[in-house]
């Protein structure tokens, strides 16, 4: 692809058009990039579009986030396209100059975007495949022009702050060693260059391209680099010059200057905020991994602190205080610097100076909870790195100094409750912060360990949780709308939802109604937490049994979920009635609990959810939401379907439309959703025959573009299994098996969606005729061997072995077929094959494949008469011991599998989302039992071994000899089993 004034002003348009708020302008532009990925040249293209400062923004910023992301996909990904050789080559060498050409101020997210697709090309190529990269970099740098320096180090950077979380490896250390080998003494030079610039006592004198903004980006950059090439492990470089670096370090806690602090009413930190965040992290790190040297500790804690105590209430230091209060946290959780805490003036300096004030509540947060309530509890639930908030951070220091001085802390702690409760009583509606700050610091004395899926798991003997909430909190909790402030009412919600598990059911049952009255508040906040509560209350398991029943939730489930969907449906617009996720999630939850307890209302329940599917399919935001939405769609239907079967032509005549709709519009988010919705609702009908209404499906499924998207692949396949199940004749009559077995070999060909080409060819072999497959067999096997032969991966191995097993289990095809159709495409293939795959993986089978690979072993030794004849009746005695090895050996439990399919453990944040394919578990199926009249796989081979030796008088005993002078133990053992059973 060439760059004229035509290929740049196209794939500008196409890259604005990305971010288009129409949808399907997004959906065509997207789908033309991705039709001009297999163009040479193209992603050259991209590269000269961001870094070109006559090309609008946002088509710079949309041009950067493609780069990134496509990238990822292309450079050494699972996809057909990937960037040629020369590509490759090309866009590595434009990099460098790119990410120093977007070195300033204006450039910096475009600089991030670039970066991170650099990092990405680093972690595969670097260095073998790009080794000159190093040596660039450090001859790019200058003495006196810092916007190229600082675009050399971010580059820097970008390649090496992955080495903060990669595992310990020959590989890993070998390229840091590369890199140190070359980078430390430049790196040095400019670190003391910098410094002394950044000191000069008139910043105005530096020239141009020295600026103090420039210099305090640069020293940022060489703080997060020092922490980059420490990461691993202590360089021999560093700890030579540890004493210099260390003291730069320290000396920039207690620097000042103004400039560099940014605006007080900022949100965002400064640059020194910046630089004092990152020397925190790197104390934390050396303080836990290199202590044996780092003798400079006592006066970084004393330096932290110092720094802690002339911090203001601005939001601009709160990454600040979050990071130096972990450094303070880890060193007391360390144990060994006890000396440097315990004093009791120093205890009582901690509580007062740094807990107390950074408990209390701001006014920054104060709007928060009026003006963006979802980014509240966001924060307040969700934090990270980038959102920490001074509770948090405070709380957590707290828990750190309990560890070592519990009865001391907890005593201090309490005085400060108790004052602030006395503060509150004097006056309740002036002093409410201070019963806010007294719930959050009970809180943090309270709990000694917890999980955020779970909550509190154990508490502080010396504080009784129970009582607190009895006299402090219920009052808060069952107060009239408007008779405390919401804030303290919010409190109350989370004090239960923090508690939950130190509270007994009947405690919890008693609240529950206070909790449904709270969905109805006015207040965002506050019924918003009502919902996350009531979720995760239902949540709650003992001994691996959810402890609400649909009996306890039956008198107000209903109720529960017209509430929330109420709530979010005050949204109005798409985006903003998919913003609350929580919401969502509570509503699956209590569909899940409640059970067929909600048959008699489900018609109510199915209406709304279809409604707020039409909505949020116009233009879907919130992958969370969208994955609850269909959980919750999907666990009614299995609940009222198992109470109600004659509910099923309800569901299908509510959901059919939206599907039609949006598989008509498009709708790739929810594309995959409805396949699973559709497979589900096919599912529950009888195997006997395929609904019309399905049937009209079947050819539209073939099309290849819904075979394109990835995430559509899982659900895609599943429903054509229902549907050959149902109707493999009329399948076979429309001529739509060769369709499949296209699909089949596009699928065997791709590492990511093999294991789908087994599942569609396993349902093809057992629902349709095999003299119609028979045709297609000899090349069905062909393209398998040959994927067999490039490297397969595990799980294609396993897979192959399941299918073969598979294929011997099915009376209509059986083993025969599998040693015809294998010598038939080379002579002794089948033999070969065996011996070097499938019995050398049948002990890694996953345990849920188990019983079909032995029931299958069993009957290749006991139908097969190929394998009694020449030349494969050598073959028979290596199946049979691999046969007794898996009724007698453990089982190889790297490969082992397990799923309890216990849908109240559903918990789709846990589980993690996948932007390719999210599964419903609600919708998945009782998994079909392939073999329904075999019990004990050891007593069904003894019988039908029994049978064979009947049927083939004299045969079976002498392989049987054979296979005692090869494994005496094993089968003697077998045989005398069989005696006593058969």
């Amino acid at each position: 692809m060439q760059a004229n004034q035509g290929t740049l002003s196209a794939l500008s348009a196409y890259l604005s058009s990305t971010v288009s708020p129409d949808a399907q302008a997004r959906r065509s532009a997207e789908e033309s990039l991705r039709q001009a990925e297999s163009q040479q040249g193209f992603l050259l293209l991209v590269l000269e579009l961001v870094k070109s400062d006559s090309v609008d923004m946002v088509i710079r910023q949309s041009g950067g986030v493609y780069f990134k992301n496509a990238v990822k996909r292309l450079w050494a990904g699972e996809e057909e396209t990937q960037v040629s050789t020369g590509d490759k080559e090309a866009i590595k060498k434009q990099l460098v100059p790119v990410m120093i050409a977007l070195g300033t101020p204006q450039t910096a997210r475009l600089q991030s975007q670039i970066g991170e697709g650099l990092s990405h090309i680093a972690s595969l190529d670097f260095p073998q495949e790009w080794e000159a990269l190093c040596d660039e970099l450090i001859n790019s740098l200058t003495p006196d022009n810092f916007v190229i320096n600082n675009g050399v180090l971010a580059t820097a950077h970008s390649i090496f702050k992955r080495w903060r979380s990669q595992f310990r490896t020959n590989e890993l250390y070998t390229e840091i060693n590369f890199v140190l080998s070359r980078f430390c003494q430049p790196y040095y030079q400019l670190f003391q260059h910098v410094d002394s610039l950044i000191q000069q006592p008139n910043p105005s004198s530096l020239p141009a391209n020295s600026s103090l903004q420039l210099l305090s980006q640069t020293l940022i950059l060489l703080v997060q680099l020092f922490h980059d090439l420490s990461s691993q492990d202590l360089p021999p470089f560093f700890e030579d010059h540890l004493t210099e670096f260390m003291t730069w370090l320290r000396k920039y806690l207690d620097w000042e200057n103004e400039q560099l602090k940014g605006d007080e009413d900022d949100e965002a930190p400064g640059p020194l905020q910046k630089i004092r965040a990152s020397i925190c992290e790197i104390a934390e790190l050396y303080a836990q991994k290199y202590s044996d040297v780092f003798s400079q500790l006592g006066t970084f804690v004393d330096g932290v602190w110092n720094m802690l105590t002339r911090i203001g209430a601005g939001t601009r230091d709160d990454v600040l205080v979050s990071r130096a209060l972990r450094f303070l946290s880890v060193v007391v959780k360390m144990g060994n610097h006890r000396a440097m805490f315990q004093a009791p003036e120093t205890l009582s300096a901690f509580c007062e100076k740094i807990i107390l004030p950074n408990m209390a509540i701001r006014q920054h947060e104060e709007e928060m909870f009026e003006d963006d309530p979802m980014e509240y509890i966001r924060r307040d639930l969700e934090p990270s790195t980038e959102s920490d908030t001074r509770r948090q951070a405070a709380t957590e220091f707290t828990r750190a100094l309990m560890e070592l001085f519990e009865r001391e802390v907890t005593d201090i702690i309490k005085g400060y409750i108790t004052t602030l409760l006395q503060q509150y009583a004097q006056d309740p509606t002036n002093n409410w912060k201070s019963k806010d700050t007294a719930i959050y610091l009970l809180t943090s004395i309270a709990s000694r360990g917890s999980t955020q899926q779970l909550g509190v798991t154990s508490t502080n003997v010396l504080v009784d949780v129970v009582e607190f909430f009895g006299q402090n909190v219920f009052s808060d909790l069952q107060a009239a709308p408007g008779s405390v402030h919401p804030i303290l009412t919010v409190d109350a919600i989370k004090f239960l939802h923090t508690f939950r598990n130190q509270l007994t059911k009947d405690q919890l049952v008693s609240v529950l109604p206070l909790l449904v009255q709270h969905l109805n508040s006015d207040n965002y906040v506050i019924s918003s937490y009502a919902a996350i509560t009531i979720e995760r209350i239902l949540f709650i398991k003992v001994d691996r049994q959810a402890l609400f029943t649909q009996a306890d939730v039956r008198p107000f489930a209903e109720s529960i979920l017209m509430a929330l969907f109420a709530n979010i449906e005050k949204g109005g617009t798409p985006e903003k009635i998919a913003e609350n996720d929580y919401l969502m999630k509570c509503a699956m939850r209590v569909i899940i609990t409640a059970k067929q307890s909600l048959v008699p209302s489900y018609e109510a329940i199915l209406n709304r959810l279809v409604n707020i599917i039409g909505e949020i399919s116009k233009n879907p935001s919130n992958p969370k939401f969208n994955q609850y939405c269909f959980e919750a769609v999907s666990a009614l239907i299995r609940f009222v379907c198992e109470g109600q079967p004659a509910a099923l032509a309800t569901f299908e005549n509510a959901l059919f439309g939206p599907a039609q709709h949006i598989l008509t519009n498009d709708v790739a988010e929810f594309i995959p959703y409805i396949f699973q919705i559709l497979a589900q609702l096919l599912d529950l009908h009888p195997t006997t025959s395929l609904p019309e209404s399905y049937q009209a499906l079947t050819g539209p499924l073939l099309t290849a573009q819904l075979w394109e998207q990835r995430g559509n692949i899982p659900a895609l396949v599943r429903i054509w299994k229902a549907c050959l199940q149902r109707g493999p004749s009329i399948i076979v009559a429309a001529g739509q098996v060769q369709g499949l077995l296209g699909i089949f070999q596009r699928l065997v060909n791709s590492k990511v969606n093999d294991v789908y080409a087994f599942e569609l060819l396993q349902a093809l072999y057992e629902f349709v005729p095999i003299d119609v497959m028979r045709p297609f067999s000899n090349t069905v096997f062909v393209l398998l061997l040959t994927r067999l032969q490039q490297k397969p991966s595990t799980q294609f191995n396993q897979s192959f072995v399941y299918f073969f097993a598979f294929i011997a289990n099915i009376d209509s095809v059986g083993p025969d077929f599998l040693i015809t159709v294998l010598d038939g495409v080379q002579p002794g293939l089948f033999g070969n094959l065996l011996t070097g795959v499938i019995l050398s993986n049948t002990q890694k089978v996953n345990i849920r494949n188990r019983k079909l690979v032995e029931v299958g072993l069993t009957k290749m030794l006991s139908r097969s008469d190929k394998l009694l004849d020449e030349p494969n009746k050598q073959h028979w005695v290596s199946i049979f011991i691999a046969l007794l090895d898996l009724f007698t050996l453990p089982q190889d439990l790297t490969h082992a599998q397990t799923a309890t399919g216990d849908l109240t453990e559903l918990d789709p944040e846990e589980a993690g989302f996948q932007s390719s394919f999210s599964r419903l578990g609600a919708s998945e199926s009782v998994t079909r039992d392939l073999t329904p009249n075999v019990g004990d796989t050891k007593e069904y081979a003894v019988k039908e071994l029994g049978k064979r030796s009947t049927e083939k008088p004299g045969i079976l005993p002498g392989l049987i000899g054979q296979a005692s002078t090869i494994e005496k133990d094993v089968v003697n053992g077998f045989v005398a089993y069989a005696q006593q059973n058969g």
